[in-house]
Order: C-alpha cells, then structure tokens, then sequence
C-alpha cells in the first residue's frame, strides 16, 4: 500500500499534540509515584501519630517531602509539553515552505517513508509498538526521542486506513 499525503500544518500540529506525552510519559509517571508515595507517606504517618507515637512525623515529613517533589515533576512535564510545541510552531511557520508531500510505502518487510528532508526505510523489527490515538495511527521506533510516525484516518480515508492499521497488528503484534 503506498499513499502520498500532501502536508497540511493543521493536522501536523494535531498530530504533534497526540504525540508529545507519549514521549514525556516518563516524566508524567515519574511524577505521579513521587505524589503516591508522598500522600501514601504521610497518611501513614498520620496513622502512627493517632498510635501515640511521634515517629510518625518523620513520614509526615517524608510524605510532604514526596508530594513537593511530585509537584515540582509535574511542572517541569508541563513545562516540557509547553516548550515542544511552541518550537514545533515556530520551526514550522519559520520552514512551512520545505514541506512538501509525504509519501508512506508500506511493505511485507518495511515502511518507506519519504519527504523532501529525508527518505527512511524501517524495518518492520524496528518499530517498538503502536497505538491508535483519535483515529491516528502511531508506529513508535524510540519514544523518548520523540520518533515517533503517524499517519491519521483523515489523511488516507476511512477505508485505506482501516486496512494500514489491520496490516500494521500483523506486522507488530
């Protein structure tokens, strides 16, 4: 199957948006066992101070120490979404002209993909998972440097992409 996609910066952002916290999603769990812990901590700590003992102000301490840290994670996961895409609109109005047609090639051993800034043929071996996000579909190779592909219904037809994303779970099951 082989589709050649004109560029539309509207669905690229879209996309783009889609794609953001599944890289961060390192960051946005780090941050989320940092809050557990933290409000877990304290109201143990809680629990061992209603027990007459003052050991519990230690887990009290720790648990405001986690929640803290937690909060902290937080923003900087937000901070790092904010950013992403504010370079991601200012690198496409700066080169909207240098995009021009995406061409996906899907084959029995690889995807072809190719654009005016590169031409990649991947393995099929090489992509680490997929995901169906608001009827786009996303081919991982390395998600925390953000390689990640996709393809939405939108672009190829409601048709054309129901039987890329059947090819895609034989290919990566």
């Amino acid at each position: 199957m082989k589709f050649e996609i004109p560029f539309k910066s509207e669905i690229y952002l879209n996309q783009v948006r889609l794609i953001i916290p599944i890289i961060y999603k390192h960051y946005f769990k780090n941050a989320r066992e940092s809050l557990v812990v933290g409000v877990l901590s304290s109201l143990l700590g809680i629990f061992i101070i209603l027990g007459r003992s003052y050991l519990g102000i230690v887990f009290i301490g720790l648990g405001i120490w986690f929640i803290i840290k937690s909060l902290l994670k937080f923003k900087l996961y937000n901070t790092l979404i904010r950013t992403h895409l504010k370079i991601t609109k200012e690198k496409l109005s700066e080169n909207q002209s240098d995009f021009g047609n995406g061409i996906f090639e899907f084959t029995e051993n690889s995807l072809k993909y190719i654009d005016k800034l590169q031409t990649r043929d991947i393995k099929w071996n090489e992509f680490k998972s997929f995901k169906e996000v608001e009827s786009n579909l996303l081919l991982i190779l390395e998600q925390e440097k953000g390689e990640i592909m996709a393809i939405g219904k939108n672009e190829i037809g409601d048709e054309s992409y129901e039987k890329v994303v059947d090819f895609v779970k034989t290919k990566l099951k």
